[in-house]
């Protein structure tokens, strides 16, 4: 299979979408020299009620936004992102994943509303979807309007598992199966909820697999800078990623800022293939128009402050503070469960996995007796799209104090004892 062909893909509900004319209008022509519009509905910035921005660093200095920088943001804006910072995500791709495709980079309100707009220029009802089991719950309640077919693959400690999806798709029967599958979604880096990272060597069969069946990959990768490295390692470099292997162009990568700089931004970003982001730029476009300016003028200028140095010791950080952790929870983990659960030691992001000895099914244990107790966790059903029981949970060692995650582990110990 050669080069990806894009139309092949988009759902019907996309291919009638138009760009703005009135967006197009003002973002052709505003950089003329001597244009005089009246055009665009444009609020006059001089009614507006602030002229700066100063924020208050955590290393105890201050950042000022220069005062263009402020007017530019707070009035209508681009609707794949705030100029200086698109230019500076397009650079963070290039050092870090280095596409040999053409890429192009969109700005959204969070990596999930870019991922729930991506779903639906894929996908037509009843479209096969393939996916890892278990998966991201935010993922399937973006899924549930479309209702596809899931076509869930197995996974392990290293993720989805080649050997079951190539069996899948080498074993499909249109005449009896329907459409195949055309779109692979799968979180590579600290797999929400499993927390599982697919090593380099997986990764490249899998776009192999991609390849000879001709499909997308949503390689959705928000923990990809929350990588803590394997048990007892010093690297904590993530294994590359499915955009730097993607000669085809049919790789769509989703990114988030929420872990390592503030969730409450909602500035995430997607890339991939000019013509698979064009779609998806025509959706900003009659929907949200743009993503908050402001808080795309904080990212552009922390990272124009801190440049790749910066960069990288903020990331360093925050990955020495995650792993350790981790680190503390597996502890507590070893001192309180062994015997009563199993569960995989996270190479990234923010999740263990439990599988519960003797438990058939977590619902009630959860969603009841440890409530009851005052401990909070999420059951594993609702990570699987067959809506069956599981002898799963997902705990997350994020924000819990060293004190409250040994409480924690020691009132789930004291109900799953009671249960063997």
């Amino acid at each position: 299979m050669g080069k990806l062909d894009p139309a092949r893909f988009i759902s019907k509900r996309y291919t009638g979408r138009e760009s703005s004319i009135i967006r197009k209008i003002i973002s052709d022509n505003m950089g003329v020299p001597g244009m005089l519009t009246l055009a665009g509905g444009l609020p006059n910035p001089k009614v507006f009620p602030m002229k700066g921005m100063t924020f208050s660093l955590a290393d105890g200095t201050s950042m000022e936004m220069q005062s263009n920088d402020v007017e530019a943001a707070l009035q209508y804006g681009p609707s794949g992102g705030f100029t200086k910072l698109v230019t500076q995500l397009k650079h963070i791709q290039k050092r870090f994943h280095n596409s040999p495709s053409p890429t192009n980079v969109l700005v959204g309100t969070g990596s999930q509303s870019l991922l729930a707009r991506t779903f639906d220029m894929l996908l037509n009802p009843g479209d096969p979807l393939l996916l890892e089991a278990p998966s991201y719950p935010g993922a399937l309640s973006a899924l549930q309007p479309i209702k596809p077919r899931f076509v869930p693959i197995k996974a392990d400690g290293e993720g989805l598992l080649p050997g079951d999806l190539r069996s899948r798709l080498d074993s499909w029967d249109v005449s009896t199966d329907g459409p195949k599958p055309k779109v692979l979604y799968c979180i590579p880096t600290g797999q929400n909820p499993s927390g599982a990272t697919m090593p380099y060597e997986r990764k490249v069969e899998v776009y192999r697999i991609a390849q000879e069946h001709d499909l997308i990959i949503m390689e959705d990768d928000p923990y990809y800078f929350l990588y803590l490295g394997k048990a007892g390692a010093t690297s904590r470099e993530a294994p590359a990623s499915f955009q730097s292997m993607d000669v085809d162009s049919r790789v769509i990568r989703f990114d988030s800022l929420s872990k390592v700089l503030s969730s409450g931004l909602r500035t995430g970003f997607m890339s991939g293939h000019p013509d698979l982001l064009a779609p998806i730029l025509k959706d900003i476009e009659s929907t949200d128009l743009h993503t908050s300016q402001l808080s795309q003028l904080f990212v552009a200028s922390l990272l124009e402050r801190w440049g790749d140095a910066g960069w990288d010791k903020h990331v360093a950080m925050v990955k020495d503070f995650y792993a350790e952790r981790r680190d503390r929870f597996i502890a507590a983990c070893e001192k309180h469960l062994t015997g009563l659960a199993d569960w995989t030691y996270p190479e990234a992001g923010m999740f263990v996995w439990f599988r519960f000895r003797n438990v058939p099914d977590t619902m009630d244990l959860i969603m009841k007796e440890a409530k009851a107790e005052k401990v909070l966790l999420v059951p594993g059903q609702p990570f699987f799209t067959d809506g069956k029981p599981s002898n799963c949970v997902r705990a997350s060692y994020s924000v819990a104090s060293d004190e409250d995650m040994d409480e924690a582990l020691r009132r789930l110990a004291s109900l799953l004892r009671k249960k063997q």
